[in-house]
């Protein structure tokens, strides 16, 4: 996520609104470096520029109209009635009024489980009546029949119900990530599958959940925001100060999503704005939302398109949208006034906002950041609140299309950190990048619970031929009994370009060393390292650790150790630097806080091997000792060199004073 301080947000009005011209636009600002945050159909851009940037969108003659402040009414006049709506939602957000409600905080940092607002359902990327069809044709047996069957009555699962049946989940199947999304399915069906969630067939649970149900959230997505209000006289509607707020916050809230992506993610939101009205009947105590949203997506117009007033309308419209944008993918944001069971959720990729309990207790400032939490759960985002409702219980359960640990769940991170899905908190932790498709590599380091084991060192991921600077801006990293990921966004490394997995440390600073106590790395998706146990001190001249079981390459060179004799006879020994040359790399042999090269003594060097050190390149070898000093040369008796704890090479017979001008000996390593 990159630093946008020289950058502010302007509008960029098209001076031709037509599908290739908003195109050209698009990858223009693209190309001069401007990030592109939004686009308002074909009629303006949205976007993060320098000054400098703009000056050049001017000068490239694609638009009518570039602005950071609200549009002047003599400008407006001179606008197509389509792309003066777009003002007219941009102008909404720079008024005194709706700047009054960015500045309010009242609500800002607060759980999303907090005491005093509602809650949300819980959340699975699996939908519950296409697992319900399943689970039926899997049993062969009508519904009606399978719960007749049944003669314990169950209770609605919630809370500490919930907690307590998604364990019982993990105990039979062995596995969290299943349990998680078990729990969460059977919470919308009648509370009589409880007993048939214990006892499904493996087939069943192999065909659903073999390969994960994911989107990335990268490139341009498509929204389709529906406003669903009453045609009805004295019908639940919103005036035109809410609507035109509510579509301000929505857009703040995903343009906050677009800023936070990193820039080869080129996250680009493409807006349909419907405006719905139904001749329904409110009904304050829905079981579901289908009697407003059927008879809503029933009047959806979409490019001369309309649908089905069913769920499979939803389906199309996505479809259409998608189709006409050539987007990645697709999504709709119902808003209502209309009664409904919760204020705000997602699943089957739609996100539902309704003015449930004033926006469940959280009013209509936090729009922005309730629009940015559900629509992250359409990419895989796993909640990290506990408290009441169905919380997240366990760190274990994987989530997103790379599979990345719900690490930072309440229940058991280690320190909890800020982040959207816990909390409206504007920051992205670095497991939820990571869950929405961000993370190609994703790193977690432990530090052990020892005294001093914590470190504000610098560290990196070192896999071979490259390394990866790991730290998570605000937040004080590696502290004792921290787990901590790190999301590497968008490096481009393949596992078989993983040559090895280790951890890196700078020099000791004030505090010294760090404990480290366990490493993993997952790549693409796919766990390739997790070790366990490691319990090394980074310190001193040892500030790595290199595992010998991951990785692609058996030639890469983890651990480097050398071992030299010094002879038994008079004034054999030295105080003089000495250092050891191969595979065009020189260390200098010295063990802080210990008398080196002492007469008839054998020391061990363990040398850090760099990054890109090869068996083959270890080919010949240099022993050199500096300039003789007091007490004169140095007869060096005999060497070994160990390769990630084997022997590449023994001489214990060199027996050769370095001294004078003849201060170096040289070998081959055969």
């Amino acid at each position: 996520m990159e630093n946008q301080v020289k950058r502010r947000k302007y509008i960029f009005l098209l001076r031709s609104t037509n599908e290739e011209s908003v195109r050209i636009a698009s990858s223009f600002l693209t190309d001069i470096g401007v990030r592109v945050l939004n686009r308002q159909r074909d009629l303006a851009i949205i976007a993060l520029a320098t000054t400098e940037q703009v000056e050049a969108a001017y000068q490239s003659g694609l638009f009518a109209v570039i602005s950071a402040k609200a549009i002047k009414t003599e400008h407006r006049t001179k606008l197509p009635e389509e792309q003066d709506k777009a003002v007219e939602f941009w102008n909404t957000m720079h008024s005194p009024e709706y700047r009054k409600i960015e500045k309010d905080q009242t609500e800002t940092g607060k759980k999303w489980a907090s005491k005093d607002k509602d809650q949300e359902p819980p959340h699975s990327l699996y939908d519950p009546e296409e697992f319900k069809l399943a689970l039926l044709k899997d049993l062969d047996i009508p519904e009606k029949e399978l719960l007749r069957k049944i003669k314990k009555k169950y209770r609605p699962l919630d809370g500490a119900s919930f907690k307590k049946y998604e364990q019982r989940l993990k105990e039979k199947y062995k596995d969290p990530t299943t349990a998680y999304h078990l729990a969460r399915i059977v919470f919308y069906l009648d509370p009589a599958y409880q007993e048939v969630f214990l006892n499904l067939s493996e087939s069943l649970l192999d065909f659903f959940f073999a390969e994960p149900a994911c989107w990335k959230m990268e490139n341009e997505i498509s929204v389709g925001v529906v406003f669903v209000e009453s045609s009805q006289q004295n019908g639940p509607t919103f005036t035109s100060n809410e609507r035109n707020t509510l579509q301000g916050r929505i857009v703040d809230g995903l343009d906050w999503l677009a800023a936070q992506a990193p820039t080869a993610a080129h996250l680009t939101w493409v807006y349909d704005w419907q405006f719905i009205t139904i001749n329904v009947a409110d009904n304050a105590n829905p079981a579901n939302e289908n009697y407003w949203r059927d008879a809503a997506i029933g009047q959806v117009n979409y490019q001369g398109s309309t649908y089905t007033a069913n769920w499979n309308g939803v389906g199309d419209y996505r479809e259409d949208m998608r189709r006409h944008n050539n987007s990645s993918h697709s999504i709709v944001i119902f808003v209502t006034p209309y009664g409904n069971t919760w204020h705000a959720y997602a699943g089957g990729s739609r996100v539902t906002l309704a003015d449930h309990n004033n926006w469940g207790g959280w009013g209509i400032n936090a729009i922005n950041m309730i629009t940015a939490h559900e629509v992250c759960h359409l990419f895989g985002a796993a909640d990290e609140y506990t408290g009441s409702g169905t919380p997240c219980s366990t760190c274990t359960s994987n989530h997103g299309c790379y599979q990345i640990p719900n690490g930072n769940c309440g229940s058991c991170a280690q320190p909890q950190q800020k982040c959207i899905m816990d909390a409206n908190h504007d920051r992205l932790c670095a497991y939820t990048q990571g869950q929405i498709g961000w993370a190609d590599l994703f790193v977690e380091v432990t530090t052990g619970n020892v005294d001093w084991a914590g470190t504000d060192d610098d560290v990196w991921l070192d896999i071979g031929d490259r390394t990866f600077f790991l730290d998570t801006s605000n937040h004080d990293d590696r502290e004792r009994r921290n787990r901590e990921g790190y999301a590497l966004n968008y490096t481009g490394i393949t596992k078989n370009e993983v040559k090895r997995v280790g951890i890196r440390k700078s020099s000791d600073g004030f505090l010294g060393g760090w404990y480290l106590k366990r490493a993993r790395l997952w790549v693409r998706g796919e766990l390739v390292c997790d070790q366990n146990n490691i319990n090394q001190w980074l310190e001193d001249d040892y500030c790595w650790w290199a595992s010998n079981t991951c990785g692609s390459s058996a030639d890469i060179v983890n651990r480097l150790q050398v071992k030299i004799s010094t002879a038994n006879v008079s004034w054999a020994g030295t105080d003089d630097d000495v250092t050891i040359t191969m595979g065009g790399r020189s260390w200098n042999l010295d063990n802080p806080g210990r008398n080196d090269f002492e007469r008839g003594h054998t020391d061990t060097f363990n040398l850090d091997p760099g990054t890109g050190l090869y068996r083959w390149m270890l080919s010949s070898i240099r022993v050199h000792k500096s300039p003789d000093g007091l007490a004169g040369g140095w007869k060096f008796k005999g060497l070994k060199i160990l390769v990630n704890g084997s022997s590449i090479y023994n001489n214990q017979s060199i027996n050769k004073w370095l001294e004078n001008d003849h201060r170096d000996w040289f070998g081959t390593i055969t």
